[in-house]
């Protein structure tokens, strides 16, 4: 006699349907923030993404009412803070923060394009750091004004060109120099900013003479301390500020 087969066939059920979109959903945002290159359809994947796995997330676990509740207060909360008035940030907390978040990336690889850890190109450097700074001042500090800035500044992707033209009034002009290396000026703060007069690099001042960038012909983020002989270091460059740093045009810190 033969042998019934005792495998049952999965049956997809609306509910199994709705948690497998859930979980293709969730690990596409997982992998559009771990990839190194940000472009803007998958930034665009991300912010439509958040609120509508909240959503349904909520639907999914409506059943169980504790949960689902919970789920949607913390949204709330959330969605409370973003539109929260915000405070201004002194801009040499600012610009300490900057400096520390821009060190933690020295011997990151370089990435044409990059702006995380997985990998950085210049441009990716300089605004990944500032993201992040504004980020860890809005959660430590409760502020959401530097939460909207950090999000801004996310969402408007701009390259070495786009600050030395002072894109969206992110950045605002120091002085121009011949080189970094013959900068003498004591105009230069830390977290300031050296773009080439070509617009294709920038560098960011640590104070104490140094300098880091992500360097595409190291292959990394490397320090170096002037003078030196490196080639960026030798080229007429435009130092600018970004512009919350700068005490005459901070309006943008408390939006």
């Amino acid at each position: 006699m033969m042998k019934q087969s005792t495998r049952r066939s999965y049956k997809w059920t609306p509910q199994r349907i709705l948690i497998a979109i859930w979980a293709i959903d969730f690990t596409a945002v997982l992998v559009a923030l771990a990839h190194p290159i940000s472009i803007g359809i998958l930034r665009l994947l991300v912010a439509a993404s958040v609120p509508f796995l909240w959503l349904l997330g909520i639907f999914l676990v409506r059943r169980k009412r504790a949960l689902a509740i919970s789920i949607a207060v913390l949204g709330f909360v959330f969605i409370g803070f973003c539109v929260l008035p915000g405070r201004a940030v002194d801009p040499a907390d600012l610009r300490t923060e900057y400096v520390k978040q821009l060190k933690r990336y020295n011997d990151t690889r370089y990435v044409w394009g990059g702006e995380n850890g997985r990998g950085i190109d210049c441009s990716g450097l300089i605004r990944r750091a500032f993201i992040n700074t504004h980020m860890r001042i809005a959660f430590t500090t409760a502020n959401p004004g530097a939460l909207r800035s950090a999000l801004d500044l996310w969402w408007h992707d701009c390259s070495a060109l786009a600050m030395r033209d002072q894109y969206r009034d992110f950045t605002v002009p120091v002085l121009k120099a011949e080189s970094i290396n013959s900068i003498t000026n004591p105009l230069l703060r830390p977290g300031d900013l050296a773009v080439t007069a070509s617009g294709i690099h920038v560098l960011a001042y640590l104070g104490n003479q140094e300098w880091i960038q992500a360097e595409p012909g190291e292959m990394k983020v490397i320090t170096l301390t002037v003078p030196h002989e490196n080639g960026w270091l030798n080229q007429p460059v435009h130092i600018m500020r970004w512009s919350q740093m700068d005490g005459t045009a901070n309006k943008t810190n408390g939006r």
